[in-house]
């Protein structure tokens, strides 16, 4: 059955499709749950911090996904959404309700302003195609970065925010500092448990989400239609469905998606960098969706996690990591088409068809 097809069947979702939720959440959670205790191994030579940050960062690069994978359009502009998301949290904070003790306001504040820049850069960059799409959306990116560069007064330019305040976490009853570390527990080979902050708690429940939602997403109407306007726009249009509308929502609810990552970072670094939204920043998005894997909803993380790893362990030895991140991106073009969990995928299904075979 064609894309275009299948979209024309949400009733598709079948039981048998849909047995397989349980075991895939709580596989999720167990993952999460796991993954930070990995770089207590000495052989990772990570820290508690860091898993904490692939976290964060991996909800830009699931967001992205959502918009090259699942759509089929290719921006380099998403840095636009990120930085906007970082600072607009930041400034939250420090300028607009300065003393707030609200955690969730600066969160609110900045995707907010991430979702309704994306909203007004996706109504015009989405009649275009191809490399003109990927040069527009770096042109309104690089507005966006010159305007906060220049605002001197507002964002402090290439100074950037310093001495964000997190607050704590309120839940009623009880309140959370989340920069406090877990209870010490030692774990073996793998560490002390007090060695992750409360921070990684929070971020892994926040990612457990961004993925359910997305993959509720793909699997929903909207998800197939999507689907469909990516293999064959030009058909996907002709059967009734507004196709400007869907690419619109997806740019959307990607750049919403990269602000949160922003807004997080920028409560988690107590800063905003200006770094945040240059065109390197958008260019990484690429590259972590790339490498792990588009069209896939772990892909986006493993791509994140590999890369951010590898550039904490390489950068404290030698100055060449973008030449080295580079070799990695090309390496995985010419023999991972597919980035690695698309490979992994294609490879399982392979195999269980060579054995049905059999």
């Amino acid at each position: 059955m064609s894309a275009s097809t299948s979209a024309l069947q949400p009733a598709a979702q079948t039981k048998s499709t849909r047995s397989g939720d349980l075991p895939f959440y709580l596989w999720t959670a167990f993952g999460l749950i796991v993954f930070p205790l990995v770089f207590g191994l000495p052989i990772f030579n990570g820290y508690g911090g860091l898993a904490t940050q692939i976290l964060i960062v991996g909800i830009a690069a699931v967001g992205l996904n959502v918009l090259l994978g699942y759509a089929g359009q290719l921006s380099y502009g998403h840095a636009a959404f990120y930085g906007l998301g970082m600072y607009g949290a930041g400034l939250t904070l420090l300028k607009f309700f300065p003393g707030a003790h609200s955690f969730a306001l600066p969160i609110i504040v900045g995707v907010a302003i991430a979702t309704l820049a994306a909203f007004a850069i996706g109504s015009l960059v989405v009649r275009l195609y191809g490399i003109y799409f990927a040069l527009l959306t770096v042109a309104f990116a690089q507005m966006v970065y010159f305007i906060v560069f220049q605002w001197r007064d507002l964002t402090n330019g290439d100074d950037g925010l310093q001495g964000i305040s997190t607050p704590s976490l309120n839940l009623g009853v009880v309140r959370f500092d989340l920069s406090a570390a877990l209870p010490a527990l030692n774990l073996g080979p793998f560490g002390d448990l007090s060695s992750i902050k409360e921070w990684y708690v929070f971020v892994a429940i926040v990612m457990f989400i961004v993925i359910a939602f997305v993959r509720t997403l793909v699997r929903s109407q909207y998800g197939e239609v999507l689907a469909a306007i990516r293999e064959n726009e030009e058909r996907s249009g002709f059967i009734g469905f507004d196709v400007r509308r869907y690419k619109i929502a997806a740019f959307v609810i990607s750049g919403a998606l990269c602000g949160l990552s922003g807004a997080l970072r920028a409560l988690y670094d107590g800063s905003a960098a200006i770094e945040a939204l240059t065109i390197d920043t958008s260019g990484n998005f690429v590259i972590y969706t790339v490498v792990g894997g588009v069209q896939t909803l772990f892909g986006p993380i493993v791509g994140t996690g590999l890369i951010m790893w590898l550039q904490n362990v390489i950068s404290a030895k030698t100055d060449a990591w973008r030449l080295i991140e580079g070799i990695i991106f090309v390496a995985v073009i010419v023999f991972l088409p597919n980035g690695i969990i698309g490979s992994l995928r294609k490879r399982k299904f392979s195999f269980a068809g060579l054995l049905r075979a059999k």
